[in-house]
């Protein structure tokens, strides 16, 4: 069956215009649409009242529709952008984070490895400083028994000096 279209136009004085209805005759499509056309066209064939209604549709609503659609399209564009742009901003916002707990790890373990060192360099003054003192004792110990062995040599010395001054005090007597 063949799409045929049939129209109807009534003109309202008051605005001036005509109002034309658009309507098919196949009952597997539906094509139905009102156009709003300026000035008195009742009196227009048939033929003309569907080219000016198509013309009509055509610069309304395919202009609007296309409008529409492209501005549709630039509104999901803008969309993803914007979730892109969001996106972006958390994964920078995450990674800056990241970036500072790395930082204040660092400078966590520094400081640890710092205490660490001067943990032991303390326990290493310590350990000089008790070795220090161990063996300045030791030596003490070691200059009094030398001392003491020193005066008991000198003291034996003075004793066998002695008794040798007597012995040749002595032969000096007898002899």
């Amino acid at each position: 069956m063949a799409l045929r279209l049939y129209s109807s136009a009534s003109y309202n004085a008051a605005l001036g215009k005509t109002l034309v209805g658009i309507k098919e005759s196949d009952e597997r499509e539906t094509v139905l649409f009102n156009a709003t056309l300026d000035g008195d066209h009742s009196q227009d064939s048939d033929a003309d009242l569907i080219r000016l209604a198509l013309d009509w549709f055509t610069v309304r609503y395919v202009k609007n529709f296309s409008d529409q659609l492209l501005n549709d399209k630039v509104n999901e564009a803008t969309k993803v952008i914007s979730e892109v742009q969001s996106k972006y901003a958390e994964l920078e916002e995450r990674l800056t984070k990241a970036e500072e707990e790395r930082a204040e790890q660092f400078k966590q373990a520094e400081s640890e490895r710092n205490e660490r060192f001067e943990n032991l360099e303390n326990v290493m003054n310590q350990a000089v400083v008790e070795l220090t003192t161990m063996f300045a004792g030791r030596l003490e110990e070691e200059e009094q028994t030398d001392d003491e062995a020193t005066e008991k040599e000198v003291a034996e010395e003075v004793e066998i000096d002695d008794e040798e001054k007597e012995a040749v005090d002595h032969e000096a007597i007898i002899g």
